[in-house]
């Protein structure tokens, strides 16, 4: 007994040891880059480094000190710190970068007073340039989760929406509305195709798994180019539509939400028919048989026999489906119109050409933050629908 005591203790070691790796490998590409856009999306200690002064005066009532803060600070940056803070304090207010930069290379010449500044440009009478300092001289910031949601996370006990701030959440609702329609669209034309695949004669079974494959093997982009030119005004389909008469001219099939829908549900089917076809290919042709034994029908078999438990497979692909869409970029960027382009454009936007890191890692988090929001309702559903079963 001792020796097997031993064995089993000895056994677990080894299990935990070669768990390590595999642990290590996950939390050090997984883990840690989500934890750093976390980090990224309140971090401000870029900004607050360069402001030491004003920081500790910025939150008082003395505005001759904040002045003489400000002038010193600015007299303290080198011309990389120069230029990037007048870039990203513009981010936050349009119009500071050329204030800042004017004040900046006259700051010798200015009274130290609050006096002296409004004397130099009447703008930095305006309340709003100094908010911006202010938000900015601080190390942790929730700025860029105001401007995604639109609320104000303020001193006040309760937030209030920010003069058209709701832009990014509407945004985040088309994102949503345009991954549901695709995923509606995969399961309507990928459930036929992966019945026809689990339960189709081997010739018909190989030709449509052959097709649903070569998916995999093309290119992203190059299946969405090969749509731009099949839709577009002078494209085949408008071509062949008018020849067959039913449409007199083209018609804007691209660069709209019809083209975003269509090239998006082409990319994405594969991920719809694989999982459902392995569910189909595990349901007994038996049942059906003894049901049609039993006197059912084709149809009555099909919805009480094998539907349900095809329903597995449907979930699965689903919500792969909706969770790829929702991070998709680069489809709905080539063949979508600017009232079509998902959260992940405007990431990419702000990561590409405005150099926000912090307004880019805010947007991540909010789209991360509604996938884990749909998925565990996703759960909580299926929990409850498994519990309903074993009542009945």
């Amino acid at each position: 007994m001792a020796k097997a005591s031993l064995g089993g203790q000895r056994n677990g070691l080894a299990a935990l040891a070669l768990l390590i790796i595999p642990l290590s490998v996950y939390l050090l590409l997984y883990l840690v880059p989500l934890g750093s856009i976390v980090s990224v999306s309140v971090d401000n200690s870029d900004m607050s480094n360069r402001f030491p002064t004003l920081r500790q005066v910025i939150s008082g009532d003395d505005a001759d000190k904040k002045a003489a803060a400000l002038l010193t600070d600015m007299a303290a940056m080198d011309t990389k710190a120069q230029g990037e803070t007048a870039r990203m304090l513009n981010q936050e207010l349009p119009g500071f970068r050329t204030l800042f930069l004017n004040t900046l290379r006259n700051a010798d010449k200015i009274e130290p007073t609050a006096k002296g500044l409004v004397d130099f440009d009447k703008k930095w009478s305006e309340q709003k340039y100094w908010d911006v300092l202010k938000t900015n001289a601080v190390r942790f910031t929730l700025r860029h989760y105001e401007k995604a949601t639109g609320i104000n996370f303020g001193a006040s006990s309760s937030a209030s929406n920010t003069e058209g701030g709701d832009i990014y959440v509407q945004i985040m609702l088309r994102t949503l509305m345009i991954s549901a329609q695709v995923t509606l669209l995969t399961l309507l034309i990928g459930y036929p195709l992966a019945y026809a695949v689990a339960n189709g004669g081997p010739r018909l079974a190989g030709t449509v798994l052959t097709l649903i494959l070569l998916s995999f093997w093309i290119s992203i982009l190059v299946r969405t180019t090969a749509w731009v030119v099949l839709l577009q005004t002078n494209g085949i389909v408008n071509n062949f539509l008018v020849w067959l008469g039913v449409i007199a001219e083209p018609m804007q099939l691209i660069f709209n939400r019809f083209g975003a829908l269509v090239a998006m549900t082409h990319v994405l089917l594969p991920f719809a028919v694989i999982p459902m076809m392995n569910v189909m290919r595990t349901i007994p042709r038996s049942q059906a048989d003894a049901s049609r034994s039993l006197g059912a029908g084709g149809i009555e078999t099909f919805l009480r026999v094998y539907f349900p438990q095809s329903l597995r497979g449907v979930f699965v692909g689903g919500g792969t489906v909706f969770i790829l869409a929702l991070g998709f970029y680069v489809t709905p960027a080539l063949t979508g119109g600017p009232g079509d382009q998902m959260l992940s454009y405007y990431i990419a936007d702000f990561v590409k050409r405005s150099l926000n890191w912090g307004m880019a890692s805010a947007l991540s988090v909010m789209l991360l933050s509604v996938l884990i929001i749909s998925m565990s309702l996703y759960g909580v559903v299926r929990w409850i629908a498994a519990s309903k079963r074993r009542v009945a």
